[in-house]
Protein backbone atom coordinates (compact mmCIF):
# COMPACT_ATOMS: atom_id res chain seq x y z
CA UNK A 1 0.00 0.00 0.00
CA UNK A 2 1.33 3.47 -0.86
CA UNK A 3 0.79 5.87 2.02
CA UNK A 4 0.89 9.56 0.99
CA UNK A 5 1.36 10.54 4.64
CA UNK A 6 4.44 8.47 5.49
CA UNK A 7 6.70 5.57 4.69
CA UNK A 8 6.53 1.82 4.86
CA UNK A 9 8.66 -0.09 7.34
CA UNK A 10 9.09 -3.79 8.02
CA UNK A 11 9.16 -5.70 11.28
CA UNK A 12 11.90 -8.18 12.11
CA UNK A 13 9.78 -10.93 10.57
CA UNK A 14 9.29 -9.00 7.31
CA UNK A 15 5.71 -7.77 7.90
CA UNK A 16 5.04 -4.33 6.46
CA UNK A 17 4.17 -1.53 8.84
CA UNK A 18 3.10 1.93 7.69
CA UNK A 19 4.71 4.85 9.46
CA UNK A 20 3.46 8.45 9.34
CA UNK A 21 5.11 11.75 9.91
CA UNK A 22 5.21 13.26 13.43
CA UNK A 23 2.75 15.97 12.33
CA UNK A 24 0.15 13.39 11.41
CA UNK A 25 0.83 11.43 14.58
CA UNK A 26 0.16 14.43 16.77
CA UNK A 27 -2.84 15.62 14.77
CA UNK A 28 -2.37 19.16 16.10
CA UNK A 29 -4.03 21.00 13.22
CA UNK A 30 -7.50 19.48 13.56
CA UNK A 31 -9.85 20.39 16.43
CA UNK A 32 -11.82 17.70 18.21
CA UNK A 33 -15.22 17.08 16.62
CA UNK A 34 -18.12 14.77 17.22
CA UNK A 35 -16.90 11.33 16.11
CA UNK A 36 -20.30 9.91 15.14
CA UNK A 37 -21.15 12.97 13.06
CA UNK A 38 -17.78 12.83 11.33
CA UNK A 39 -18.26 9.18 10.42
CA UNK A 40 -21.74 9.78 9.04
CA UNK A 41 -20.82 12.91 7.06
CA UNK A 42 -17.57 11.74 5.46
CA UNK A 43 -17.33 7.94 5.48
CA UNK A 44 -19.46 5.34 3.79
CA UNK A 45 -20.82 2.71 6.14
CA UNK A 46 -20.50 -1.05 5.80
CA UNK A 47 -22.45 -2.88 3.10
CA UNK A 48 -22.51 -6.65 3.30
CA UNK A 49 -23.55 -9.74 5.23
CA UNK A 50 -22.59 -11.52 8.43
CA UNK A 51 -23.09 -15.30 8.38
CA UNK A 52 -23.38 -17.11 11.73
CA UNK A 53 -23.28 -20.91 11.61
CA UNK A 54 -22.00 -23.92 13.54
CA UNK A 55 -19.66 -26.25 11.70
CA UNK A 56 -16.96 -28.79 12.52
CA UNK A 57 -14.85 -27.41 9.68
CA UNK A 58 -14.02 -23.76 8.93
CA UNK A 59 -16.84 -22.06 7.04
CA UNK A 60 -14.42 -20.90 4.36
CA UNK A 61 -13.65 -24.55 3.58
CA UNK A 62 -17.29 -25.35 2.79
CA UNK A 63 -17.92 -25.85 -0.94
CA UNK A 64 -20.51 -23.07 -0.74
CA UNK A 65 -17.74 -20.54 -0.26
CA UNK A 66 -15.58 -21.82 -3.08
CA UNK A 67 -15.21 -20.23 -6.47
CA UNK A 68 -18.96 -19.75 -6.79
CA UNK A 69 -18.84 -17.31 -3.89
CA UNK A 70 -16.06 -15.14 -5.26
CA UNK A 71 -15.85 -11.44 -4.53
CA UNK A 72 -17.43 -8.83 -6.74
CA UNK A 73 -15.36 -7.40 -9.57
CA UNK A 74 -12.61 -5.19 -8.22
CA UNK A 75 -12.67 -6.72 -4.73
CA UNK A 76 -10.25 -9.38 -3.51
CA UNK A 77 -10.76 -9.45 0.25
CA UNK A 78 -14.51 -9.68 0.75
CA UNK A 79 -14.43 -12.73 3.06
CA UNK A 80 -13.01 -12.47 6.58
CA UNK A 81 -13.55 -14.54 9.72
CA UNK A 82 -14.39 -13.10 13.11
CA UNK A 83 -13.06 -14.78 16.24
CA UNK A 84 -14.70 -18.22 16.62
CA UNK A 85 -16.92 -19.13 19.55
CA UNK A 86 -16.83 -22.42 21.47
CA UNK A 87 -18.92 -25.29 20.10
CA UNK A 88 -17.99 -24.71 16.47
CA UNK A 89 -19.84 -21.39 16.14
CA UNK A 90 -18.28 -19.14 13.50
CA UNK A 91 -19.08 -15.71 12.07
CA UNK A 92 -18.08 -14.88 8.50
CA UNK A 93 -18.08 -11.27 7.32
CA UNK A 94 -18.89 -10.86 3.61
CA UNK A 95 -18.14 -7.36 2.38
CA UNK A 96 -20.37 -6.24 -0.52
CA UNK A 97 -22.84 -9.04 0.27
CA UNK A 98 -23.38 -12.68 -0.63
CA UNK A 99 -23.49 -13.44 -4.36
CA UNK A 100 -26.91 -13.11 -6.03
CA UNK A 101 -28.28 -11.38 -2.91
CA UNK A 102 -30.60 -14.35 -2.20
CA UNK A 103 -30.23 -14.77 1.56
CA UNK A 104 -33.11 -17.25 1.79
CA UNK A 105 -31.31 -19.62 -0.59
CA UNK A 106 -28.07 -19.18 1.32
CA UNK A 107 -29.87 -19.99 4.56
CA UNK A 108 -31.27 -23.22 3.13
CA UNK A 109 -27.96 -24.33 1.66
CA UNK A 110 -25.99 -23.48 4.81
CA UNK A 111 -28.44 -25.34 7.04
CA UNK A 112 -28.18 -28.32 4.69
CA UNK A 113 -24.37 -28.16 4.70
CA UNK A 114 -23.96 -27.76 8.47
CA UNK A 115 -27.06 -29.52 9.85
CA UNK A 116 -27.37 -26.62 12.30
CA UNK A 117 -29.37 -23.40 12.69
CA UNK A 118 -27.96 -20.48 10.68
CA UNK A 119 -28.33 -16.72 10.91
CA UNK A 120 -27.58 -14.11 8.23
CA UNK A 121 -27.50 -10.35 8.86
CA UNK A 122 -27.64 -8.05 5.82
CA UNK A 123 -26.25 -4.60 6.61
CA UNK A 124 -26.88 -1.52 4.49
CA UNK A 125 -24.57 1.46 5.03
CA UNK A 126 -24.38 0.62 8.77
CA UNK A 127 -27.82 2.23 9.12
CA UNK A 128 -30.17 -0.67 8.45
CA UNK A 129 -29.94 -4.37 9.07
CA UNK A 130 -32.23 -7.29 8.24
CA UNK A 131 -31.47 -10.46 10.20
CA UNK A 132 -32.83 -13.83 9.08
CA UNK A 133 -32.67 -17.18 10.82
CA UNK A 134 -33.44 -20.76 9.76
CA UNK A 135 -33.26 -24.02 11.71
CA UNK A 136 -33.16 -27.62 10.39
CA UNK A 137 -36.78 -28.07 11.54
CA UNK A 138 -37.83 -25.30 9.16
CA UNK A 139 -38.41 -22.76 11.92
CA UNK A 140 -37.64 -19.37 10.42
CA UNK A 141 -37.74 -15.71 11.35
CA UNK A 142 -36.76 -12.34 9.95
CA UNK A 143 -36.42 -9.06 11.81
CA UNK A 144 -35.10 -5.55 11.12
CA UNK A 145 -32.73 -3.84 13.53
CA UNK A 146 -32.64 -0.15 14.39
CA UNK A 147 -36.01 0.84 12.94
CA UNK A 148 -38.62 2.97 14.66
CA UNK A 149 -41.22 0.28 13.93
CA UNK A 150 -39.16 -2.50 15.53
CA UNK A 151 -40.88 -2.00 18.90
CA UNK A 152 -44.22 -2.93 17.30
CA UNK A 153 -43.18 -6.56 16.68
CA UNK A 154 -40.24 -7.06 19.03
CA UNK A 155 -42.00 -9.40 21.49
CA UNK A 156 -43.35 -11.80 18.88
CA UNK A 157 -40.07 -12.01 17.00
CA UNK A 158 -38.04 -12.48 20.17
CA UNK A 159 -40.06 -15.62 20.90
CA UNK A 160 -39.36 -16.98 17.40
CA UNK A 161 -35.66 -16.28 17.83
CA UNK A 162 -35.72 -18.01 21.22
CA UNK A 163 -37.18 -21.12 19.52
CA UNK A 164 -34.35 -20.96 16.96
CA UNK A 165 -31.82 -20.74 19.79
CA UNK A 166 -33.42 -23.68 21.60
CA UNK A 167 -33.05 -25.87 18.51
CA UNK A 168 -29.37 -24.87 18.47
CA UNK A 169 -29.02 -26.13 22.05
CA UNK A 170 -28.80 -22.60 23.44
CA UNK A 171 -30.75 -20.79 26.14
CA UNK A 172 -31.77 -17.35 24.93
CA UNK A 173 -32.17 -14.38 27.24
CA UNK A 174 -35.61 -13.14 26.15
CA UNK A 175 -35.23 -9.78 27.86
CA UNK A 176 -31.87 -9.21 26.17
CA UNK A 177 -33.38 -10.26 22.83
CA UNK A 178 -36.16 -7.72 23.18
CA UNK A 179 -33.63 -5.04 24.07
CA UNK A 180 -31.56 -5.80 20.96
CA UNK A 181 -34.67 -5.69 18.78
CA UNK A 182 -35.96 -2.36 20.11
CA UNK A 183 -32.75 -0.37 20.66
CA UNK A 184 -31.48 2.30 18.31
CA UNK A 185 -27.87 1.82 17.23
CA UNK A 186 -25.27 4.30 18.41
CA UNK A 187 -24.32 4.75 15.68
CA UNK A 188 -23.52 1.46 13.86
CA UNK A 189 -26.20 -1.17 13.43
CA UNK A 190 -23.61 -3.99 13.28
CA UNK A 191 -23.19 -3.65 17.03
CA UNK A 192 -26.88 -4.53 17.47
CA UNK A 193 -26.39 -7.71 15.45
CA UNK A 194 -23.65 -8.96 17.77
CA UNK A 195 -25.79 -7.92 20.74
CA UNK A 196 -28.57 -10.09 19.28
CA UNK A 197 -26.16 -13.01 18.84
CA UNK A 198 -25.05 -12.74 22.48
CA UNK A 199 -28.70 -12.61 23.60
CA UNK A 200 -29.31 -15.95 21.81
CA UNK A 201 -27.07 -17.55 24.41
CA UNK A 202 -23.95 -18.13 22.34
CA UNK A 203 -20.75 -18.33 24.41
CA UNK A 204 -18.22 -15.53 24.21
CA UNK A 205 -15.60 -15.73 21.47
CA UNK A 206 -12.40 -17.64 22.16
CA UNK A 207 -10.37 -14.42 22.25
CA UNK A 208 -12.71 -12.86 24.83
CA UNK A 209 -12.47 -15.91 27.07
CA UNK A 210 -8.68 -15.97 26.89
CA UNK A 211 -8.51 -12.38 28.09
CA UNK A 212 -11.34 -12.47 30.63
CA UNK A 213 -9.07 -13.21 33.59
CA UNK A 214 -6.77 -10.22 33.06
CA UNK A 215 -8.71 -7.48 31.30
CA UNK A 216 -7.07 -4.62 33.16
CA UNK A 217 -3.54 -5.98 33.47
CA UNK A 218 -0.51 -4.39 31.80
CA UNK A 219 0.28 -5.12 28.16
CA UNK A 220 3.68 -6.37 29.30
CA UNK A 221 6.22 -5.50 31.94
CA UNK A 222 7.90 -2.21 31.10
CA UNK A 223 5.37 -1.19 28.41
CA UNK A 224 6.14 2.44 27.60
CA UNK A 225 4.88 4.32 24.52
CA UNK A 226 7.31 6.49 22.59
CA UNK A 227 7.42 10.05 23.90
CA UNK A 228 6.15 11.37 20.54
CA UNK A 229 2.88 9.40 20.76
CA UNK A 230 -0.25 11.51 21.26
CA UNK A 231 -2.15 10.76 24.45
CA UNK A 232 -5.53 11.37 26.08
CA UNK A 233 -7.52 14.14 24.34
CA UNK A 234 -4.95 14.47 21.54
CA UNK A 235 -5.87 11.03 20.20
CA UNK A 236 -9.35 11.90 18.91
CA UNK A 237 -8.19 14.62 16.49
CA UNK A 238 -5.22 12.45 15.53
CA UNK A 239 -7.60 9.68 14.40
CA UNK A 240 -10.01 12.06 12.66
CA UNK A 241 -7.07 13.65 10.84
CA UNK A 242 -6.28 10.40 9.00
CA UNK A 243 -7.06 10.66 5.29
CA UNK A 244 -8.39 7.78 3.19
CA UNK A 245 -5.62 5.20 2.69
CA UNK A 246 -3.57 6.93 5.39
CA UNK A 247 -2.42 5.52 8.69
CA UNK A 248 -1.48 6.42 12.24
CA UNK A 249 1.19 4.45 14.10
CA UNK A 250 2.00 4.52 17.81
CA UNK A 251 5.18 2.75 18.87
CA UNK A 252 6.72 1.57 22.11
CA UNK A 253 9.90 3.26 23.25
CA UNK A 254 13.00 1.22 22.35
CA UNK A 255 10.90 -1.77 21.16
CA UNK A 256 10.56 -1.76 17.35
CA UNK A 257 8.17 -4.74 17.29
CA UNK A 258 5.75 -3.24 19.80
CA UNK A 259 3.16 -0.93 18.28
CA UNK A 260 -0.48 -0.25 17.45
CA UNK A 261 -1.53 1.18 14.11
CA UNK A 262 -4.72 2.34 12.39
CA UNK A 263 -5.23 2.34 8.65
CA UNK A 264 -8.24 4.17 7.20
CA UNK A 265 -8.94 1.88 4.27
CA UNK A 266 -10.18 3.22 0.92
CA UNK A 267 -13.66 1.82 1.69
CA UNK A 268 -13.91 4.02 4.81
CA UNK A 269 -13.41 1.29 7.41
CA UNK A 270 -10.69 1.37 10.02
CA UNK A 271 -8.21 -1.50 10.16
CA UNK A 272 -6.77 -1.67 13.68
CA UNK A 273 -3.64 -3.72 14.26
CA UNK A 274 -1.42 -4.26 17.25
CA UNK A 275 1.73 -6.23 17.94
CA UNK A 276 3.09 -6.93 21.43
CA UNK A 277 6.70 -7.74 20.47
CA UNK A 278 6.27 -11.41 19.49
CA UNK A 279 4.93 -12.50 16.05
CA UNK A 280 2.51 -14.72 17.99
CA UNK A 281 1.02 -11.56 19.55
CA UNK A 282 0.19 -9.83 16.28
CA UNK A 283 -3.53 -9.26 15.60
CA UNK A 284 -5.84 -7.16 13.46
CA UNK A 285 -9.49 -6.28 13.17
CA UNK A 286 -11.76 -3.89 11.29
CA UNK A 287 -14.37 -1.46 12.54
CA UNK A 288 -16.46 1.47 11.34
CA UNK A 289 -16.29 3.12 14.74
CA UNK A 290 -13.75 5.91 15.13
CA UNK A 291 -14.87 6.12 18.75
CA UNK A 292 -13.75 2.53 19.38
CA UNK A 293 -10.43 3.21 17.67
CA UNK A 294 -9.80 6.25 19.89
CA UNK A 295 -10.68 4.23 23.00
CA UNK A 296 -8.28 1.47 21.90
CA UNK A 297 -5.44 3.92 21.39
CA UNK A 298 -6.07 5.49 24.78
CA UNK A 299 -5.97 2.06 26.42
CA UNK A 300 -2.79 1.11 24.59
CA UNK A 301 -0.95 4.30 25.56
CA UNK A 302 -1.99 3.68 29.17
CA UNK A 303 -0.49 0.18 29.04
CA UNK A 304 -3.84 -1.56 29.53
CA UNK A 305 -5.29 -4.53 27.63
CA UNK A 306 -9.00 -4.26 28.46
CA UNK A 307 -9.59 -2.33 25.20
CA UNK A 308 -8.80 -5.51 23.25
CA UNK A 309 -12.05 -7.08 24.45
CA UNK A 310 -14.11 -4.58 22.44
CA UNK A 311 -13.21 -6.18 19.10
CA UNK A 312 -13.29 -9.47 17.22
CA UNK A 313 -9.58 -10.12 16.52
CA UNK A 314 -7.89 -12.24 13.88
CA UNK A 315 -4.25 -13.36 14.02
CA UNK A 316 -2.07 -11.62 11.45
CA UNK A 317 -1.69 -13.72 8.28
CA UNK A 318 -3.92 -16.46 9.74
Amino acid sequence: MTDPQGTTARDADGVERHAVSPGVRLGLSVPAVNIAASMREGIMGFFGDFVLARSERPLLELPLFGSAAGCDDGHTDCLSMCWPRPGGWQTLQVSHGLPDNDQDRWLRELVSATGSPVMIASVMDSDRCEVRGLAPSGATWSVPLDLATAADHGTGQSERIAVWADEAGLTADREALLTALTTRSAPFVEDLFFQLVDACGLPASVAEQERSEDLEGPAHHGHRPDARCPRADALEPAVLNIRRDGSLVLECANEPDCYIQVWLRPDGTYQLEYRDRSPAEHYLTRTLSAEKVVAALKGWTAGEIGWRDNFQWNPWLS
